[in-house]
């Protein structure tokens, strides 16, 4: 999403101007480039340009992306308070100063000492990537109006009651702190009247969206803190977080890196969208994940792709959560992009958290894997327990669907459901390693699917 920054004087002559290229050697590595920051300061004005420049879509090619950053003289290295912010090429120029700064980036003092822009080639051309960043400090540039579309008292809708304890929300979601076009204040108002009682809030690479949020609730979704780590050979998600996590390494070593760290910090962490134009997840030895995102907006995305990669692992013996998210990122106009859907909670990721659950009794149930995932907040609802020595399968909302239940080598149980409120048990093989079960609509297109419960249940 561009922010146009009205600068209220006459142009001035940039006071710093860094230039330099990138080849193809330097594709999808990313690159620090030192400034001065004399005393005194209160604002800086970025402006950048480069040759060539296309969209970052990646159904495009033959020209340059070049994604930008910023790091302030308290460091670089992973996590450092010194992080400003990362925009990716959203945004070719911002603001970030004393009392406000353009999002995703974070204002706060201008302090003397070496800063670091931060340059990441997405994309280069065959002629090369001829780059020019112009510095300018203290223009007076006012900060954004914000036009809201979104406020007042939502309307929440009327939608089938859940079982006892669980909650349905949106665990993927982008506002203007990186690539969407709402506030949160409006993504949480659109939240309420989809009906969600949580939300995961998932910027870029940036966890500058999370204190604008606040925790919600107040007829308003519980908001799960989150941002979604950003790489060139993949994304993931990590909630409970209140940092940033390493997005510049390309490699899958240190993409495992980071989410080991993500993960021994606390966070719940995510494989997005491994699908085809997710974009893919390139990182197939990784294993430091809690969950996979197994559908991401609208089934018929290549969603078939996502679930086949989460089966795939559940067969290798890992205990991977089943989650989905919309990845909203355009709520006030009418767009076709071929990756995300326009509203919140298609689908919904239900959890069984208990009665009075915040933030961390969400994240530790989706943690110990009383997940399912359905088409959106009205359902269907597909809920699965143990009994016996097999299981019971309950749907509510489902009825001429198609249920599956399924273990690590095949079907072991179909039925239609016959009724809006139905249930039925099948009997599990004593050499199943894990059960889970899904509902399909007539079309072929998956309505609900269940985490996996691993087999037997208390082992």
């Amino acid at each position: 999403m561009m922010h146009v920054i009205r600068d209220p004087g006459p142009t001035s002559p940039p006071d710093i101007v860094l230039e330099g290229r990138f080849t193809a050697p330097d594709l999808r590595r990313y690159s620090l480039v030192p400034f001065q920051v004399e005393p005194g300061h209160h604002q800086i004005h970025v402006r950048y340009s480069y040759t060539d420049r296309i969209d970052a879509d990646q159904f495009l090619s033959g020209g340059n992306t070049l994604d930008i950053g910023l790091f302030d003289p308290r460091g670089t290295e992973t996590g450092s308070m010194g992080f400003r912010g990362w925009s990716g090429s959203d945004q070719l120029e911002f603001v970030v100063g004393d009392e406000w700064a353009t999002p995703p980036y974070t204002p706060g003092p201008i302090l003397a000492g070496t800063w670091n822009l931060l340059l990441g080639p997405y994309k280069v051309g065959p002629r090369g990537c001829d780059w020019s960043v112009e510095i300018g400090f203290d223009r007076g540039i006012p900060p954004l109006e914000r036009e809201l579309v979104r406020a007042g008292e939502p309307r929440s809708p009327s939608l089938p009651e859940a079982r006892a304890g669980w909650l349905r929300g949106d665990l993927h979601c982008h506002t203007r702190y990186s690539d969407g076009d709402s506030w949160p204040s409006e993504m949480l108002h659109a939240g309420a009247e989809t009906g969600l009682d949580f939300l995961g809030v998932t910027d870029h690479n940036t966890i500058a969206h999370v204190a604008e949020y606040g925790a919600g609730g107040s007829g308003r979704p519980i908001v799960i803190p989150g941002v979604e780590v950003t790489t060139y050979g993949g994304h993931w998600n990590a909630w409970g977080t209140d940092r940033w996590w390493e997005f510049r390494a390309p490699e899958a070593s240190g993409v495992e890196q980071a989410m080991t760290e993500a993960a021994d910090a606390g966070a719940f962490v995510s494989v997005n969208h491994p699908k085809p134009f997710g974009p893919a997840w390139e990182y197939d030895t990784i294993r430091s994940m809690h969950a996979i995102e197994v559908w991401n907006g609208p089934w018929a995305r290549l969603n078939s792709a996502a679930l086949d990669f989460w089966e795939a692992r559940l067969r290798l013996g890992q205990r991977l959560v089943a989650v989905g998210g919309s990845d909203t990122h355009i709520l006030r106009r009418r767009v076709t992009d071929p990756r995300h859907t326009q509203a919140l909670g298609m689908p919904t990721t239900w959890v069984e958290a208990g009665p009075g659950a915040d933030a961390a009794a969400i994240i530790d149930a989706m943690r110990a894997g009383r997940t399912f995932v359905s088409a959106g907040p009205a359902g269907p609802q597909l809920y699965l327990e143990p009994k016996g020595r097999g299981v019971e399968v309950s749907v509510r909302g489902g009825s001429r669907r198609s249920l599956i239940v399924q273990d690590d080598k095949g079907a072991i149980g179909a039925a239609a459901v016959e009724s809006e409120d139905w249930s039925t048990t099948v009997a599990v093989p004593s050499a199943s390693t894990y059960v889970r079960a899904q509902l399909v609509a007539a079309n072929g297109e998956l309505q609900a699917l269940t985490s996996a419960l691993w087999w037997p249940p208390h082992a």
